[in-house]
């Protein structure tokens, strides 16, 4: 069924998704969640001996225990894709660089798995008769002005509020961006 709606969604590292209707998503960062469980595992299999039953038995509950952390999130991101699919007819997303993130801000971009949940959404819009559209790459969507369209010379990532110097609105960053991706 159509709804007449769509939005646009501005990925983040501390907000999974900003919407540019406000409807914003955290993400639950299930591995940062398991890590108390993952260096206990990690610490029983260093602690047994090379070649024993003990070490593979070990080595099964890390490999469980990732395993269970990965079904988690894919399992939130399948729920996240029907729910966003089935709330907007139009959902207009940003086409990421993620091993140039990965790079810069290790575990934490794994930990989102904002790759992976551009896939199951594509793959729930098919499904479902949404529309997903990428912004291209390279396309300034935090710098441009989303009332007046003036784009600045550069806007540092610390910089999280900025004030357009033609008109005078005051944005967030990430709200800014979502409503320009739309």
């Amino acid at each position: 069924t159509l709804t007449g709606q769509s939005a646009g969604f501005d990925f983040g590292l501390k907000m999974f998704l900003t919407a540019s209707d406000g409807n914003d998503i955290f993400s639950p960062l299930f591995f940062k969640q398991n890590a108390d469980a993952v260096k206990r595992a990690n610490r029983k299999l260093s602690h047994k001996k090379r070649g024993s039953n003990n070490r593979r038995r070990a080595k099964l509950d890390l490999a469980r225990l990732h395993l269970h952390i990965a079904n988690q999130r894919k399992d939130w991101q399948f729920k996240l894709a029907r729910r966003l699919c089935e709330t907007y007819d139009t959902i207009c997303i940003e086409n990421l660089n993620i091993k140039t993130m990965q790079m810069r801000w290790g575990r934490k971009v794994s930990d989102l798995g904002h790759a992976q949940f551009v896939g199951i959404l594509k793959y729930m819009a098919s499904r479902l008769g949404t529309l997903v559209v990428e912004t291209p790459r390279f396309y300034p969507s935090s710098r441009t002005c989303s009332v007046c369209k003036h784009v600045l010379d550069e806007l540092p990532l610390s910089v999280r509020e900025w004030t357009c110097p033609v008109c005078g609105t005051v944005h967030d960053r990430d709200r800014n961006a979502a409503l320009n991706i739309l």
